[in-house]
């Protein structure tokens, strides 16, 4: 069995903008490319696990989503580093918005915290989940990777307020950190 890293991308591989709908509004932060790179020659999968509800909503199209991932693994690659697969939710639950897509607007299985998409890339890709980790920037990440027994990690880039403290209470991360590349030392430090 293979292990590896999952990560959500928006926060994580890149700043986390509201409704991110076109490629050129994408900014890789700066110590990603290097972080992936480490994983990659330390024989990680890294697995990019994604909510984009702005697809149901209506805001971008799954073209439009591909043309960011393309950019996303091109940016990546100019540093050696490499996505091995990306793995979306399209989903969004909550109707009423203007130019929403029906077919899209469900309660599925595979919007993190609900462990889907994790669990498709572990069957997929024969991934042993003990030896695997998910690094996300909210509680929704830490959950989904619970769920299927990853160590976690909770970026943590901002303040976070009170209740956020308190969901964490709840739903301990394995590790905090600031950035990608701080976990990336911690992971490649257990081996």
């Amino acid at each position: 069995m293979r292990k590896a890293v999952f990560l959500d991308r928006d926060g994580v591989i890149n700043e986390n903008k509201e409704n991110l709908a076109d490629p050129e509004h994408l900014h890789i932060y700066p110590e990603v490319p290097s972080a992936v790179a480490m994983l990659n020659k330390a024989g990680f999968l890294v697995i990019v696990a994604t909510n984009q509800p702005i697809i149901a909503k209506g805001f971008c199209s799954f073209g439009t989503m591909e043309r960011i991932h393309r950019k996303m693994k091109r940016v990546l690659s100019l540093e050696g580093a490499k996505i091995d697969a990306i793995y979306l939710c399209p989903h969004h639950p909550e109707r009423g918005f203007s130019g929403e897509v029906k077919e899209l607007k469900i309660d599925c299985g595979c919007r993190k915290p609900k462990p889907g998409l994790l669990l498709q890339a572990i069957k997929e890709h024969n991934i042993n989940p003990k030896e695997s980790f998910m690094v996300g920037d909210s509680l929704s990440d830490v959950v989904a990777g619970r769920k299927v027994g990853c160590k976690t990690f909770l970026l943590k880039r901002e303040k976070v307020s009170k209740t956020n403290q308190l969901e964490e209470q709840v739903n301990p991360p394995d590790f905090t950190v600031t950035n990608l590349k701080e976990a990336v030392f911690l992971i490649i430090g257990k081996l």
